[in-house]
């Protein structure tokens, strides 16, 4: 089974966990296109400042737990070095962010991740196929309602 690679992962607080991991988040998306093209990024900069997320996650106010995005390939310009262009540094990129949640809520993250948000992502990662899609820089986010336990997606074409 392909794992998608993990390119960055932060050190959690206490008190949070990841909602999924690198395989689980794999598996959910084996048959989407992109997926082999795609980076994982487990981070705790969901909100900033710190405080505004810790605020909520105490009023379990629905947050964004997941987020993909595709940028397309950029020109170098006149700042552009040889080994950034070398290093792909200017090519198309296919990212995954996922947040943490609050260890409690672990199993609802995870649980609404696979019914609801993968298969989400799935058919975004679909809708790349349209003319002029990549053209542009695209994003889904998955906004988990930790009151609830759901989650809702949000697409934002240009972003």
């Amino acid at each position: 089974m392909f794992v998608i690679p993990t390119a960055y992962k932060s050190k959690l607080p206490k008190g949070l966990s990841w909602p999924l991991g690198a395989e689980a988040i794999s598996a959910g998306l084996a048959d989407a296109p992109h997926a082999t093209a795609l980076s994982l990024w487990f981070t705790v900069d969901v909100t900033r400042p710190a405080s505004a997320f810790q605020r909520l996650l105490q009023d379990a106010l629905p947050y964004t737990i997941l987020v993909a995005e595709y940028r397309p390939a950029s020109r170098a310009g006149y700042s552009g070095s040889t080994s950034m262009v070398e290093s792909g540094w200017y090519e198309a990129k296919w990212r995954l962010d996922v947040s943490p949640v609050p260890r409690a809520l672990r199993a609802a993250a995870g649980a609404a991740l696979r019914e609801t948000g993968l298969p989400a992502i799935t058919e975004w990662l679909r809708s790349s196929g349209q003319e002029g899609w990549g053209l542009r820089r695209q994003r889904a986010e998955l906004v988990f309602a930790p009151a609830t336990g759901t989650i809702t997606p949000q697409v934002k074409e240009g972003a």
